[in-house]
């Protein structure tokens, strides 16, 4: 990844998260409700949303707690059309090393699988194929927006399985609890 594509990805990142901090704001104070993760009668365990990162994965993200402090997430995509064809899966495990009413701190370890093909030009049935795995560890922080969402930022090493280097990658999502 050149320096122009590592400045276009955090700049989508960072108004993906800025974008969706807004929304989540203005629902929790629609709902007039404190945002705590430390509640006994509702323990917001499982989530659903979008994910987006070279670890984790682009994508619809499923998450599932397996011990209080251990959560597994899953996210992936597709994305056809006639002349590209383009799919990933990630999975990552969160290990929670501080949690508040409202923040949580963790360690992340993980691994996606990206593909893409591409159809050349020229008018023939030539296609470009591209593939390839990345494992990485990395830290993020999760905040609380409302009374079940939240938006999540990581930073994470990734080696890159197409390029064989260990980069620097960011990630973000959003996530409703049930």
């Amino acid at each position: 990844m050149n320096l122009k594509q590592v400045k276009i990805t955090t700049a989508l990142v960072v108004l993906f998260v800025l974008s969706g901090s807004a929304f989540l704001t203005s629902d929790a104070l629609a709902a007039g409700a404190t945002p705590d993760w430390n509640r006994d009668q509702d323990t917001l365990e499982g989530a659903l949303g979008l994910h987006y990162g070279k670890l984790g994965g682009h994508g619809l993200a499923f998450r599932v707690p397996i011990r209080w402090y251990l959560y597994f997430q899953a996210a992936g995509g597709i994305w056809h059309t006639q002349d590209r064809k383009r799919h990933n899966v990630g999975a990552e495990v969160h290990y929670i090393l501080r949690q508040d009413t409202r923040t949580r701190i963790f360690l992340a370890g993980g691994m996606a699988y990206f593909y893409d093909k591409e159809k050349l030009g020229g008018g023939g049935d030539n296609w470009r194929q591209d593939s390839n795995y990345n494992v990485g560890l990395g830290v993020g922080l999760e905040f609380l927006k409302g009374r079940r969402w939240s938006a999540q930022v990581e930073l994470d090493f990734v080696h890159d399985g197409g390029s064989e280097n260990i980069t620097i990658a960011p990630q973000a999502g959003i996530y409703y609890y049930w």
